[in-house]
């Protein structure tokens, strides 16, 4: 993906929305077990070994995994909640928190000043939510190496019918001689987000590249939901080709637990989703925990998947859920 313009900075931003399976696994790979004693705010105190996979806890640790935190929570891409009229509404999930941090922040003009006497602008402004709110912003940019960075306080900010209060750093990188994007990265620093009854705190760091295709995001995230749990995220990449419309995403990392433990996220085939459907249309995930256990996450239409799971460590699936629906995760 190249990003040509300022206009679509906030759409830059946006690839982190994937970021709703960003809250999905955490760190792949090797190291041994350890917890952060804190990241900017959030600290991860649940159980910090490798969760042992059984046949009560494989389609909660593969789906929580992919989805980043409970299923069914506003922690998760796919999450959804049902209104009075019992219509799906997809609240509080980080795809739409990137779009509410980004609304404010493709308004920002780093092009106003090029040409200008000095290389080194800064700006500061305030802007309104679209349904109540302020955020107001400092960008500092350099017209000769393209650098800037800068940062963002949202007070009441509304956007989409969600608030958020806190505040994000913001830094990257853009050529210099075409104005293409290359790189960013995003410092969410303990911001609340409020949805209806629904509320959670994120906290940690984003940062993709978008030199080339396919876009590359990597993160490290906690997230609290509104019972007080806390989930990690924790060296997470998420690779995503675009399509006309839908997304293709390979995703690793690990995926911390608070009740559980950690399991490691691989994909087997990479997971395509549509803009029209809630749920994943085809993809195969794996997640891997103690004792050579591990579970797998098959996407088998937009209405219907699959658990399997190795409870053993003997390298069978001696578990499969068979044919179920999306919505019993």
């Amino acid at each position: 993906m190249v990003i040509t313009s300022n206009k679509y900075f906030g759409l830059m931003l946006s690839i982190v929305c994937i970021l709703g399976l960003i809250s999905c696994g955490g760190g792949g790979g090797g190291g041994g077990d350890f917890v952060p004693s804190q990241t900017n705010g959030l600290t991860y105190t649940g159980v910090a070994t490798p969760a042992v996979i059984d046949s009560n806890n494989a389609a909660e640790l593969a789906s929580d995994a992919l989805i980043g935190g409970e299923t069914g929570s506003n922690l998760g891409i796919f999450s959804s909640v049902y209104d009075s009229q019992s219509k799906i509404v997809r609240e509080i999930k980080l795809y739409d928190v990137v779009q509410i941090f980004s609304d404010p922040l493709y308004k920002i003009d780093f092009y106003s000043h090029r040409g200008d006497s000095l290389a080194v602008q800064t700006e500061q402004e305030t802007v309104d939510g679209d349904c109540g709110g302020s955020a107001s912003y400092t960008v500092t940019m350099d017209d000769v190496n393209g650098t800037f960075t800068g940062s963002m306080t949202f007070t009441d900010y509304c956007n989409q019918n969600t608030t958020i209060s806190g505040t994000a750093d913001f830094s990257g990188l853009f050529n210099a001689d075409t104005s293409d994007f290359l790189n960013f990265a995003l410092s969410i620093n303990m911001v609340s987000l409020t949805s209806g009854d629904q509320s959670y705190v994120i906290d940690g760091d984003v940062s993709v590249d978008v030199s080339g295709s396919p876009s590359v995001a990597s993160l490290d995230m906690f997230m609290k939901d509104s019972s007080g749990e806390v989930f990690w995220v924790n060296d997470y990449t998420l690779s995503i080709t675009e399509g006309i419309d839908y997304v293709d995403l390979q995703v690793s990392g690990r995926f911390y637990h608070p009740t559980h433990g950690f399991v490691d996220l691989t994909t087997i085939t990479p997971v395509r989703t549509y803009n029209t459907y809630q749920w994943p249309y085809s993809g195969k995930i794996q997640v891997g925990g103690g004792a050579g256990t591990t579970a797998q996450l098959i996407a088998i239409d937009v209405n219907h998947c699959q658990i399997k799971a190795d409870t053993n460590g003997d390298g069978n699936y001696n578990y499969d859920s068979g044919q179920m629906s999306w919505n019993e995760l």
